[in-house]
This record gives structure tokens, C-alpha cells and sequence, in this order.
């Protein structure tokens, strides 16, 4: 298992990590290989590093050179496996509008053989964030639950259904907006209101597999049954325990095939009582759980309620929701925050194998030769200082032999001489 960071999120490459869709299990790349990208999208944004990737798409750091501010890009290959995501998603952030709940899209639309996404930067992921320090305390767990309701809500009203629920898809936002968690990444979302307005009924057949992130997903989900707003808050419900306990008793399960592991978990989930998993916590997040279930499918949510559990834990423990979280002000968390922005930042300038950045290669639309990185730089430096010094060795070894071989000879013929001698 291998782990994949960067400042925009960390994420380990796990199976129930994944957001995958229901359609198929396994997913083959393609062959064929992506052509470089643009260095110019919608001729005013300025192509950098890699700042992150999800289950379709890469998003990249960007310039825009009309304001010289910064930018997110997200991109898609139209030829990948999954290369129909990316216009879809967009129109998405066009129905829920400019808001405070979402990023500002400044362009979307296809350059190339790629679907791109123009969006505002924002900060560090709930996913980084939480990594950085092993679990959240309840007071920035009641904040952040909070928000993250407030954010469903927004999304549900305009008839659309999230379906993934996890710790990436919330960012913080950057500068003055530091305290205010946005929901991002639309790629599994669907519309639950037919033209008439009405909510479309669940589909008769049982789903075969599991939309969104399997940790997360709600137990109608592993039972096969269709999404609605309920599962988007009873997957809430998990990644909140998860941040309060730094574990859920389902991860870590083992399992031959992807299907196999996904019932383990779904068993796992039924196993576990709502008193059992929220244990040791607030009874508050057993009634939101509870709450969660005795929605009907079509039935909206009580989201006042909800949230007005997390205002009960706050009264009662004294907490004041100044947005003060428990990396606001903590040196020791702040320091690794800042010590991943400055790896950002080198990654950024970095050439990775492999890489379709065209700011670091050449070819079509680079706009020149390959850009030399610094291990480049220093190898070169090296060979130039001492042409060959790897083989030096090898050679004084070999002629150490040859001297020893050389001797050894001598020796017998000269024993040879003195034996025929006499």
C-alpha cells in the first residue's frame, strides 16, 4: 500500500479509499498514452505542478495571468477509463451557483484532448489535516459537522445528491476565509428530482456494487439500495466518529477480491451497534445516527435538528464556536502544515516519472525543451567532476587480480625450472 500526498490532500491508495462507480468493479487503463498538456488553458491560465488527483482526474496548481493570482485546474483525459466526468461535474457547480459553499468556477470546457476546470484555490483538506494529526478534538469535530450539514443541505436543495462523503471532498478555505469548510468534487453526483420537480423512486433491483467511498457508505448502500439525502448524512455521521476516534472498527479488514472486502465491511458496520461505535462520546451522535435511519427514501432530512445536536454538545461542554480549530493555534500542527506547504511548494518546480506536466517537459504545446531538474543538475555536475567513478574501482580490482594471477604464474614456472634443474 502506498500513500499519495500532497498540500491540496493525502490519501492511502486503499480499496474502500476509493470512489469508485457502481457500474463496474475493475477498470482497465487505457493503452494508449495521453499527449501533453497545454501550458495555456482558455488563454489566461498558466499550467504548474500536480497539487493533487482523485479517482478520474488530476488538479493542477495554476497562474492567471490577467490578476497573477492562483488557480486550481482540474483536468480530465476524454480517452481515460473514466474521461466523461469532468463537463458533468461542472455543470453541477453551474446549478448550485456562485456560493459560499462551493468554489468559484472561472472557465470550464475542453482544450485539446483534455476537459478542464478552471477553479479558486483553496486550502489544506479535512483528509490532510486530520492526517497531520491523528484524530480531531470535539469541540472542532461540533464545528466542523456543523458546516459540513449546513454545506448537504445547500446541495440537497438544489436537487442534487453528493454520494461522496469523505474527508477529502472538504477543504478550508485560504486567508480570511481560513475557518470556512467548502465542499468540492462533483464527479459521483446525480440530480434525485425528475423535470417535474418530483423525487424519482428508488429502483426496484438491488445495486450489485457501492457508489462512493465504502468506509463511509451508509447500510441501505451495502444493502443495495439507492442513494437519497439520508445516506449523504448517515455517511456524515461515519466520517465525524472517524475524526473523533482516529479509527472505525471496519478498516484494516483483508479480503481476496474487492467484492469480498466490501461485504466485510457492509457485516462489520451491522455488527457494530450505533452505542458501540459512538462510545465514550456524546450521546448526541447516537440520536444523529438514529435520526439518519428513520428517514424515509424520499423524505427530506431534518438539518436544523441534526445541527442543533452539535449546538447541544457545545452548550453543554462549553465550547465557543469561534472557529478556533485545533490547528488554528497549535505550533505543533501549524509546524506540519507549513512543513507540507513547502513540500508543495518544491514539488511544484520537481520532475516525476511519468509526469504529463508541461511546464517540465517537452514536446506539443510545452513551449520548449525539457526543463532540467535539479537531481539532473547535480548528477551532471558530478559526471563532469569525475567522469567515470564507478568504474574505477571495478579496474583497480581487476588489476589487483591480474598482479596476483601474474605472481602465482611466476612462481610455478620458476618451480617448474628449478625441478627440471636438477
Amino acid at each position: 500500500m502506498s500513500a499519495k500526498t500532497s498540500y491540496y490532500s493525502t490519501y492511502e491508495e486503499e480499496e474502500e479509499e476509493e470512489s469508485e462507480d457502481d457500474v463496474a468493479e475493475d477498470e482497465s487503463e487505457s493503452s494508449e498514452k495521453p499527449p501533453t498538456l497545454p501550458r495555456v488553458v482558455a488563454g489566461q491560465f498558466c499550467m504548474q505542478g500536480e497539487i493533487g488527483s482523485g479517482s478520474y482526474s488530476e488538479v493542477y496548481l495554476g497562474i492567471d495571468q490577467l490578476s497573477g493570482g492562483q488557480v486550481a485546474i482540474k483536468v480530465e483525459w476524454e480517452k481515460a477509463e473514466k474521461g466523461d466526468k469532468l463537463l458533468g461535474e461542472a455543470k453541477y457547480y453551474e446549478a448550485l451557483g456562485q456560493t459560499e459553499h462551493t468554489p468559484h468556477i472561472r472557465w470550464s470546457g475542453t482544450e485539446g484532448e483534455y476537459n478542464m476546470m478552471v477553479m479558486d484555490l483553496l486550502g489544506p483538506s479535512l483528509d490532510l489535516l486530520f492526517k497531520q494529526g491523528g484524530r480531531f478534538s470535539l469541540k472542532t469535530v461540533v464545528m466542523l459537522a456543523e458546516q459540513i450539514i449546513d454545506r448537504l443541505e445547500f446541495v440537497h436543495e438544489r436537487g442534487i445528491l453528493y454520494r461522496d462523503i469523505k474527508p477529502h471532498n472538504f477543504l478550508m478555505g485560504l486567508g480570511e476565509h481560513c475557518s470556512r469548510v467548502y465542499i468540492v468534487d462533483f464527479g459521483l453526483a446525480k440530480n434525485y428530482r425528475d423535470e417535474a420537480g418530483a423525487h424519482i423512486p428508488p429502483s426496484q433491483k438491488k445495486r450489485s456494487g457501492i457508489t462512493g467511498t465504502v468506509r463511509y457508505s451508509s447500510l441501505n448502500a451495502h444493502n443495495g439500495i439507492d442513494a437519497s439525502r439520508r445516506d449523504d448524512l448517515e455517511a456524515t455521521g461515519y466520517m465525524l466518529l472517524h475524526f473523533l476516534r482516529g479509527d472505525l472498527p471496519w478498516l484494516g479488514l483483508k479480503a481476496k477480491s474487492k467484492k469480498t472486502k466490501h461485504k466485510l465491511i457492509g457485516s462489520k458496520k451491522t455488527e457494530t451497534s450505533d452505542a458501540e461505535l459512538c462510545e465514550g462520546f456524546p450521546d448526541e451522535f447516537v440520536e444523529f445516527f438514529r435520526h439518519c435511519r428513520a428517514v424515509e427514501f424520499a423524505e427530506k432530512p431534518d438539518y436544523a435538528y441534526l445541527k442543533g445536536l452539535m449546538q447541544k454538545i457545545a452548550i453543554r461542554e462549553g465550547f465557543k464556536c469561534d472557529k478556533d480549530f485545533d490547528w488554528s493555534n497549535n505550533e505543533k500542527w501549524k509546524s506540519k502544515i507549513s512543513k507540507k506547504r513547502v513540500d508543495f511548494e518544491k514539488e511544484k518546480g520537481k520532475e516525476k516519472e511519468g509526469s504529463r506536466d508541461p511546464a517540465r517537459r517537452g514536446g506539443a504545446g510545452s513551449g520548449g525543451p525539457p526543463t532540467e531538474t535539479k537531481e539532473a543538475k547535480e548528477a551532471k555536475e558530478a559526471r563532469r567532476k569525475d567522469p567515470s567513478p564507478r568504474r574505477k574501482e571495478p579496474k583497480s580490482r581487476d588489476r589487483s587480480r591480474d598482479r596476483s594471477r601474474r605472481s602465482r604464474s611466476r612462481a610455478k614456472t620458476g618451480s617448474r625450472s628449478r625441478r627440471s634443474e636438477k
